[in-house]
């Protein structure tokens, strides 16, 4: 494939198919920014694809424990200088993470002498598994823009001046790195549809993508690639807004619940082989934990039996928001959208779907929760089962405008102490057992149905060495070349 004259020799491209949407760290919301910024910007442990415990990456060491396990902290990678010459120190390093929401919200971050130490609320035996999150990534600020400690420097738009307004990004070697990066760049280039992107892909013009799903598969015989089906790490899911007037009653909210049959979602949405992916629960199979929610083979005749014996009438109109494009979770959202129509329209409901255009707009719907209905999913930040169910059902996990929590996506703005409070029972039994309640609390109050589980796709030129692909979606590319 021949490049521009900009573009160094032995460039990597990766085809997306959503632009970048924040060139802050702290501000990654989804796993397209995820993936470009991490390879600009360290965390201070990276997650193994393989799933193993973390590793040290900034910071040399694991986490020691004081103070029965309250107080963590580590030493700096000696050496560290961000990208612009300064040295990376435990007090910039700290300064830099104190911002990250979801950090504050469980420790104060600080240094000490020549560590960064966490000083946690209540005590966090998987503490360093959340310093891998793309949103912990450490940046400074130098000369109006963000530096950090990464193979790469900061993105760089190709056409125009705004990185986040960009199809293409190049990301240049960082001189001051600790070890090189082994390619001479890394291109990301925004597709406008998965069509495009495997037509990309069959000439040869991408050498990595994860945005390509399981439904795309077969479509990529006779590519020079070779793909690889990782474990699913996510799931599809129909969100009901628990403050919107229409679906005020849990009685209304859990009869269109079970009127929902998985089986046809994930039909209409894989073929054939879709009873596969059908969800029985919330947590996807990645996570090894799992407590089934509601029959998975819902109908509208079980939603008007229980309207009537409620002595309940359906909601006349629903507005339901779709996700912008695309998920390993949802392959084909409007496939999936006009099952609930049908579904809803049986039972009663006429349902208005607003399909968003970009990530921009969809998160704008998320934040002001203008929404009845939403369909979407969630894909595992981490390997932590707890993690996952947080994000969707933690009360302080409702978005907002002032909600700077990247790992929040309550979108059935849920907000209940009880919840909260079984939630955090299971974060530190890590039981399935003690899913159980909480997976009551979802089916009684209808609260939200999972459709799918997504296993994601991770495809590599046959040129391409040294790629590990993640369950994640997470990949380093230093060390991957051409």
């Amino acid at each position: 494939m021949s490049l521009s004259p900009s573009i160094p020799p032995r460039t990597i491209r990766v085809g997306v198919l959503s632009r970048l949407a924040s060139t802050d760290p702290r501000e990654i919301h989804d796993h397209v920014t995820g993936l470009i910024l991490m390879q600009s910007y360290e965390t201070a442990y990276s997650a193994p694809p393989d799933g193993g415990p973390p590793r040290p990456l900034l910071f040399a060491e694991p986490l020691r424990a004081e103070s029965g396990g309250l107080v963590l902290s580590a030493a700096i990678r000696p050496g560290t200088v961000f990208s612009d010459g300064t040295p990376c120190t435990a007090a910039a390093v700290a300064a830099a993470l104190s911002r990250v929401g979801d950090l504050s919200a469980r420790a104060e971050i600080r240094a000490r002498e020549d560590r960064v130490e966490f000083r946690l609320s209540s005590r966090e035996p998987n503490f360093a598994t959340h310093l891998t999150q793309p949103f912990c990534a450490v940046a400074v600020e130098s000369k109006g823009q963000l530096v950090g400690t990464g193979p790469f420097l900061a993105p760089e738009p190709l056409d125009g001046s705004d990185p986040t307004r960009a199809a293409k990004l190049l990301l240049r070697p960082n001189p001051r790195a600790a070890r090189p990066p082994a390619a001479g760049g890394i291109l990301f280039e925004v597709y406008p549809d998965a069509e495009a992107l495997l037509a990309a892909v069959h000439a040869g013009e991408v050498h990595v993508t994860y945005a390509l799903t399981f439904a795309h598969l077969a479509k990529l015989r006779g590519a020079p690639v070779f793909p690889k089906t990782l474990e699913g790490s996510s799931t599809a899911i129909l969100f009901l807004n628990t403050e919107s007037p229409a679906l005020a009653d849990a009685r209304v909210r859990r009869a269109l619940c079970a009127a929902i049959s998985r089986t046809e979602v994930a039909r209409v949405s894989f073929g054939p082989i879709g009873l596969g992916f059908a969800a029985t629960g919330i947590l996807p199979p990645f996570l090894r934990k799992e407590a089934p929610v509601g029959t998975v083979d819902g109908s509208p005749v079980q939603a008007r039996q229980l309207l009537s014996e409620a002595g309940l009438v359906p909601p006349g109109r629903l507005r339901l928001v779709l996700t912008w494009g695309p998920k390993p979770y949802l392959p084909d959202p409007q496939a999936a959208a006009k099952t609930v129509v049908e579904t809803f329209r049986a039972v009663g409901t006429e349902v208005d779907v607003v399909q968003t255009q970009d990530r921009a707009e969809y998160f704008g719907h998320l934040e002001r929760g203008d929404y009845d209905l939403l369909l979407a999913g969630w894909i595992a930040d981490t390997t932590i089962a707890a993690d996952f169910a947080d994000s969707l059902l933690r009360s302080d996990m409702v978005l907002s405008r002032t909600s700077s929590r990247s790992a929040a996506y309550n979108l059935s703005r849920w907000r209940d102490p009880a919840t909260d409070r079984a939630l955090e029972a299971f974060r530190r039994s890590e039981d399935p057992k003690d899913l159980v309640p909480i997976t009551r609390t979802v089916e009684e109050q209808g609260l939200l149905v999972p459709l799918l589980h997504g296993k994601l796709i991770a495809v590599s030129h046959r040129d391409v060495r040294r790629f590990q692909p993640s369950a994640l979606g997470r990949s380093s590319l230093a060390e991957t070349e051409l």
